[in-house]
Formats: C-alpha cells, sequence, structure tokens
C-alpha cells in the first residue's frame, strides 16, 4: 500500500481525487470510514472529480449513474457496470490505498451458472422489447437468479443500444450503427438468455402467458413489456411523400444521414428535444436547417420562456432557422419531398424533412390488460400490473411518484425501472423511488435537469441564461419539483441527492445557495 494523503485534510462528507500509477483514483471519507474507488465512471468514462457524495452514495455529476463507494456497485443507472474499489487502510493520519484495484469488483454480472434449458418454446422470464430497459432486466434478474432461461423479443437487428446516440453521434456521423451496442451478442448468450432479433411481437396475453412472435407462440412464467414508444407521424397531405422522416431506433438514423449532405434543406418539424438535436447533428453534417413549431417559445411549458429562449439562441447562433406559432399545412413533391407548405402561408424549401412530435406508446399488441387513455400502461410501486407476473418499465409504464402519476419518457429512468423490474420478477421485492433525471445537449452545451416538474407556479433563476452559468428552480407551492442547470453539473447532482433524501432549504433560499457547503462537501 502507498500513503496517498492525509485522513486530517479529508472531512467526513468529503471526496479527493489523485493520480495513482495508471489510474485516477477518488478518496471519501463517509461518517468517518474511508474508502477509495476508480474516478471513471462506468457510463461513458468521465471523470468522478465533481461527483455529488451523499452518506455511501456516489452520484456522476454528468449523466447521474450512482454507485456504492464500499463495493463499487452501480446504485443507479445509466451505464451497467458497477467501478473498481481499492483496499484503504488508516495509519494516524496517513491514508494508504492499494496500487491495484480489487479483483472482485463488481464490473459485471457473473455469467449464468446454469442456464435452465427451455421446455418447447417455455421460458422463465420473457422481455418483450431490446431498449435499455431490457437490458438492465436482464442484469436485475440475473443478480437474483443465475439459472432461470430468459428470452429477449426485439424488433431491432442489433442487440440492445444506446439510443440516445441516435439523434447525436449516429446522425453527425461520429458513430455508425456497429458502436451502439451497449453489449455483444456473446454477453447475452453467457448470461443465459434468447436472444431474438428483427422478431416482433404480434401479441403478448397476460392471462393465458403466452406470446406470438413473428408466427411462434411461446409461453413464460413471468414476463417484462418493454416495447417503449413509436414516433407519432403528422396528418398532412403528401405526408407519405420519400425523404419525409421520423426517428427513433438506429436504421432511422442510419437512413437520414445518408440523405443530408452540405447544402442540403432540411425541415425539422418539432421544437421537441429529439427535433433539436437532430437539428444540431445535421447542422454539423452540412445541412441547412429550418424548424417549425407551433409554439411561441421552445420548451415555455416545461421550462420557462428565459431557458426556452436561451435554448433558441444556442441553436441560432450554429445557423438554425426557426418558425414558430406555425404549423404545416402540405408537404409538396412529386415523389419526393420538395417543400413545406406552412399555415402561415410559408414554403420552406426541404429535400429531407424529420418529424419529431412525440410518441405514442408501443402497447395495441397487448390482451388481457388495458393501456389508459395515454397509452401507457399503470403499475404499482414494484412495477408490477394487475395481471400476475406481468411487469412494465421505460415509456409504456404509468408508475406512482412524488408528485402522483407519472409516465416519463427518458433514458435514465427507462435503465433503472429495467434493472428494478428485472430484480423483482426474480423474487425481490423493491420499490422504485428513483428521482428523474434527463440530459441533453444543444448545440454543444449540456443540459442537466433533476426532477419532474408539470405544473410549477414559478422558476427562480440562479444566474441569466445565455450570459453565465446558471440553475432554474421549478416551484409548486412551496415545494422544489426539479431544477436546470447550464455548466452547475455538480451542484444539480448534489440538488438530486438532496431532493431524494428530503434535505432542501427553503424556497425562498433556493437562489444563491451553495450547494457544495450546504451538503458539507465544500
Amino acid at each position: 500500500m502507498t500513503p496517498v494523503f492525509k485522513l486530517s485534510n479529508l472531512p467526513a462528507g468529503h471526496t479527493h481525487q489523485f493520480d495513482h500509477g495508471e489510474y485516477k483514483v477518488l478518496l471519501t471519507n463517509v461518517d468517518g470510514e474511508v474508502y477509495a474507488v476508480e474516478s471513471k465512471c462506468s457510463h461513458f468514462g468521465l471523470p468522478l472529480e465533481n461527483a455529488a457524495l451523499c452518506e455511501h452514495r456516489l452520484r456522476c455529476p454528468f449523466h447521474h449513474a450512482c454507485f456504492d463507494v464500499r463495493t463499487g456497485a452501480q446504485i443507479e443507472a445509466p451505464g451497467l457496470d458497477g467501478i473498481a474499489t481499492f483496499d484503504v487502510r488508516v495509519d494516524g493520519d496517513d491514508i494508504l490505498v492499494a496500487t491495484e484495484p480489487k479483483a472482485a469488483s463488481p464490473l459485471n454480472p457473473a455469467p449464468a451458472a446454469a442456464p435452465e434449458k427451455s421446455d418447447e418454446g417455455h421460458y422463465k422470464y420473457a422481455i418483450v422489447g431490446g431498449g435499455i430497459a431490457a437490458a438492465n432486466a436482464v442484469y436485475g434478474i440475473r443478480e437474483h437468479d443465475g439459472e432461470g432461461s430468459i428470452v429477449m423479443i426485439t424488433s431491432e437487428d442489433l442487440p440492445p443500444y444506446d439510443r440516445t446516440h441516435v439523434s447525436k453521434a449516429l446522425l453527425s456521423g461520429a458513430k455508425d450503427p456497429a458502436d451502439l451496442p451497449l453489449h455483444s451478442e456473446e454477453f447475452y448468450a453467457k448470461q443465459g438468455v434468447v436472444l431474438l432479433e428483427k422478431t416482433t411481437a404480434e401479441s403478448v396475453d397476460v392471462r393465458e402467458k403466452k406470446i406470438v412472435a413473428d408466427g411462434k407462440t411461446l409461453t413464460y412464467d413471468k414476463v417484462l413489456l418493454a416495447t417503449g414508444g413509436a414516433p407519432r407521424k403528422l396528418d398532412a397531405p403528401g405526408a407519405k411523400l420519400g425523404g419525409i422522416y421520423t426517428i427513433r431506433n438506429a436504421r432511422d438514423g442510419r437512413r437520414i444521414r445518408e440523405q443530408v449532405k452540405k447544402g442540403t434543406p432540411v425541415v425539422i418539424v418539432g421544437g421537441s428535444f429529439i427535433g433539436l438535436e437532430s437539428a444540431m447533428s445535421l447542422g454539423k453534417q452540412g445541412g441547412k436547417i429550418t424548424v417549425i413549431s407551433p409554439e411561441e417559445t421552445l420548451f415555455e411549458k416545461q421550462f420557462g420562456k428565459e431557458v426556452g429562449d436561451f435554448i433558441q439562441q444556442l441553436h441560432e447562433a450554429a445557423g438554425v432557422k426557426f418558425k414558430l406559432g406555425d404549423k404545416v399545412k402540405e408537404f409538396e413533391g412529386k415523389g419526393s419531398v420538395r417543400a413545406v407548405i406552412t399555415e402561415g402561408g410559408e414554403r420552406l424549401k426541404a429535400d429531407v424533412v424529420v418529424v419529431g412530435i412525440g410518441v405514442q406508446p408501443s402497447t395495441n399488441y397487448l390482451t388481457g390488460l388495458a393501456a389508459n387513455d395515454d397509452g401507457g400502461i399503470s403499475v404499482d410501486n414494484h412495477l408490477a400490473t394487475s395481471a400476475p407476473g406481468t411487469y412494465v418499465a421505460g415509456d409504456i409504464a404509468e408508475y406512482p411518484d412524488r408528485t402522483g402519476v407519472a409516465r416519463i419518457e427518458h433514458w435514465k429512468v427507462a435503465a433503472q425501472q429495467g434493472r428494478v423490474a428485472g430484480r423483482n420478477m426474480a423474487g425481490h421485492a423493491e420499490p422504485y423511488t428513483m428521482l428523474p433525471f434527463f440530459w441533453s445537449n444543444q448545440q454543444g452545451t449540456n443540459l442537466r435537469y433533476a426532477g419532474h416538474a408539470t405544473d410549477f407556479d414559478q422558476v427562480l433563476l440562479d444566474g441569466v441564461p445565455g450570459e453565465t452559468s446558471f440553475i432554474a428552480y421549478y416551484v409548486k407551492g412551496e415545494t422544489l419539483q426539479a431544477a436546470l442547470g447550464v455548466k452547475r453539473d455538480k451542484d444539480v447532482a448534489i440538488i438530486a441527492e438532496q431532493m431524494n433524501a428530503g434535505k432542501l432549504p427553503p424556497v425562498v433560499n433556493l437562489v444563491g445557495t451553495n450547494w457544495s457547503e450546504f451538503a458539507g462537501q465544500n
């Protein structure tokens, strides 16, 4: 072991990063106990130097994966793995750390011990869907059942992949579809998962516990429905012309990217996150981008006018043009689109149109379980439905949360729900309690949003959007519902932990709060 730091310089609740041979290591002091982990998040490999520490929980400031500093185990998604840990010894005032990480650090689940063979198409666990919730469900199941047979049914031609890259790195050309899978097909084989790619689940009868997929019948003991949503399409004259796309998967991203070259006129329909991320990415491909959306201010309903104006300014500075307060009337073209005609009477030249107006939950394959008015499926706090042995995760799950009932279409939410649902399918009894979080890259500026505010009555700004780093606090009555930060990554991570713990200053004191000091992490 090597002396690396003085205990007197590491008060309880504090962290310290240092170089340690080939590693960067983060020391933490949790109530007088010192722990050491590799300072590299398992999600994108980003540093944990500015992570938020709350008791034994370490929250990455970038995408809010959470880890237990005592074991390295992942507590919350994204990413799939834990982080490496190092043996630590305290000798007087000296903190000594082993030169190499522990061999048993929980970086991956162990391969399935002896997975059961399916009996004539019968599986102990069926996972319908091939997104991040499905991938995490495999982890959750294998944490508690190393042998049960698993089948995963996905219409994709890839194993579960990082869908957040589709509207960013894939569209911009920085990544190809082959770069996106979270794990290889071999990984799933080692976990005893029968991976049925390019396979459509035509029906799932939760009463009979039967799935019909591409004409073949499978049966199961327990099922996870994680089918996400399908992009909403425009019902306008000419909407079936070539060159008009929705974007949801890697195939969509690849097709769109191939059509956009330098100078290609592109119209984005919808001022959603996926629409604006597509605008950014296709602009990097050389496209001349125009965004049309019915709102007078982008995201005013979600984030308030000041933040919405700020996001618009980021895109305008990159050359994106906006037609706000307007809608598509029709598309013009012979065989392929050549122009978009708006209700306001404008004619926008377009060789490519990307429609990003939200998604509709994909639940029309279900029998024996009714969908809600918005297409979501109601679950309890264990992500179980009213149908025995049926669980739901991701975009289609309508679940109880601290603001009432929510259905949230975010990557991190889907990932964590998949993990929890998998555990519960395998006999665990874990409630889903995670605070929602999402991030978005808007023209190189990262937005971090923690919480879930649906009907806030005031926005409190700490800083000026467009001039400084800032945090926007979304408040209802005397309750902080959510916070959005730009260039305040550690603060937003601390806020998320304090919201989880129910330890927040009064609303009147939010603006100006030194969050590191408030959380004892100075």
